[in-house]
């Protein structure tokens, strides 16, 4: 039967059943269809870290660095130079502030090292380019427009018709709300990306309970800056999570401080699936 012909309850019926449908396949499309990019072992921390939570996983990752070797020392609510000599770019650029050196400062300051680190993960086959992370989009997308269409050319047929516009426009509507978020949260990462950071992760479970000195960087490129909370570097925990740096960690502070949902209890900031 044509569906420019049913009835406008069982229409709307059918469209809403599409659409409890159409969600897990929009979310299941990028997974079977990402990218493999190239297979690798990272042990770099300022890599894994943009790749577990972006830019502020990235900042803070670097800070921790330069803390753990005296680049650095905390100072109340801020940072200041404590007399030894950056080692990487990333280093220098915190340095060449002006102290003593705010936190957001310090992140503004990494930007340019961040996007540049961004850059070589794509090149390395770790991250998408732009035009790749499109197509992946409209993959995931693909089906509410698919659904879409089909609610419009009802639409159109009930306009010259004159029938019922209401329900069936608010439907629509709907439909474009998790379209959004589908859009926005389709994570630009390769396969060989989530397999590396999980690997990382497995490898290095016990910095999340004892990071030295030396590890601390990694760990909390891996695991967040909860890992720091009772450490020698609490003091740099407590800068980070003013109002956690009492908690142990294990305590909340573990998960969404560094990239809006990803502060090491996930796969990684790229954005969803």
């Amino acid at each position: 039967m044509n569906p420019l012909d049913w009835d406008p309850v069982a229409f709307i019926g059918v469209y809403f059943l599409l659409l409890t449908i159409v969600g897990p396949v929009a979310w299941l499309l990028p997974r079977l269809l990402r990218p493999d990019g190239r297979t690798q072992k990272l042990r770099d921390p300022d890599s894994l870290a943009y790749l577990a939570g972006r830019e502020a996983r990235f900042a803070d990752t670097v800070a921790t660095r330069m803390v753990a070797t005296g680049v650095i020392a905390v100072e109340g609510k801020a940072l200041r130079p404590a007399g030894a000599t950056a080692g990487t770019g990333a280093e220098r650029a915190v340095l060449a502030l002006r102290a003593p050196f705010r936190w957001d400062a310090i992140a503004f300051a990494l930007r340019p090292e961040a996007s540049a680190l961004h850059r070589r993960l794509i090149s390395a086959g770790l991250l998408l380019d732009s035009d790749e992370r499109r197509r992946l989009r409209l993959l995931a997308i693909a089906p509410y427009l698919a659904l879409l269409l089909f609610g419009a050319i009802r639409l159109f047929s009930d306009i010259a018709r004159g029938g019922p516009l209401f329900v069936l426009s608010f439907m629509m509507l709907m439909t474009l709300i998790p379209m959004a978020l589908r859009w926005r949260f389709v994570s630009d990462q390769t396969r060989a990306a989530r397999a590396a950071v999980k690997e990382a992760r497995r490898e290095n479970q016990r910095l999340r309970r004892a990071p030295t000195l030396r590890e601390s960087d990694l760990a909390v490129a891996l695991f967040g800056t909860s890992v720091l909370a009772g450490s020698e570097l609490a003091a740099f925990y407590a800068l980070r999570h003013p109002h956690n740096s009492s908690e142990g960690p294990n305590s909340s502070g573990s998960c969404g401080s560094s990239c809006g949902g990803d502060s090491g209890c996930g796969s990684g900031c790229g954005g969803g699936d």
